[in-house]
């Protein structure tokens, strides 16, 4: 029997973003790596459409395009925010940061580690567009918090790192 993605440690699940879809591979270098993350989501639903008729007491169902996104929450930092303090022109997803990124509406590819960034380890690769940001703070919550979505544009697909 498979044993279950234990994440415990802290270092499995990862949520790269990129402006290229190689700046976005988990473990390299200038991806922006979504910090202090306390959950994320990955929906792959598909479309399902259900009509009913007159010969049958119970209605039926047929399936239509997927409709896939990732969610979370997060702590905020002001770089993945703001954007880098000097930019360095190499992924302008990290030098926008995520607020601009999404007022932008810009296009943005991201991948989901499920085990980390070692040979072997899965992930889920797309690109789509960021949403969702209500960045919240208050007294009783001492730091600010934000949920995210990304509105998969096409396909998840499932890598392997090698």
């Amino acid at each position: 029997m498979s044993a279950p993605i234990n994440v415990t440690a802290g270092t499995q699940v990862i949520l790269t973003l990129a402006n290229t879809e190689a700046l976005a591979v988990p473990g390299i270098s200038n991806g922006m790596v979504i910090p202090l993350m306390q959950d994320i989501t990955v929906n792959a639903s598909p479309g399902i459409v259900r009509y009913s008729t007159l010969d049958s007491s119970s209605s039926a169902a047929f399936t239509t395009v997927n409709e896939n996104s990732i969610s979370g929450n997060m702590l905020i930092d002001e770089e993945t925010f703001f954007g880098l303090a000097s930019a360095g022109g190499t992924n302008l997803t990290a030098d926008t940061g995520l607020f601009n990124t999404s007022k932008n509406k810009t296009e943005t590819f991201f991948t989901v580690a499920f085990e980390g960034t070692t040979s072997t380890d899965y992930y889920l690769k797309g690109k789509g567009f960021i949403g969702g940001i209500a960045a919240s703070a208050s007294i009783d919550q001492a730091v600010w918090l934000s949920p995210l979505e990304i509105t998969v544009n096409g396909e998840l697909t499932p890598v392997k790192l090698s």
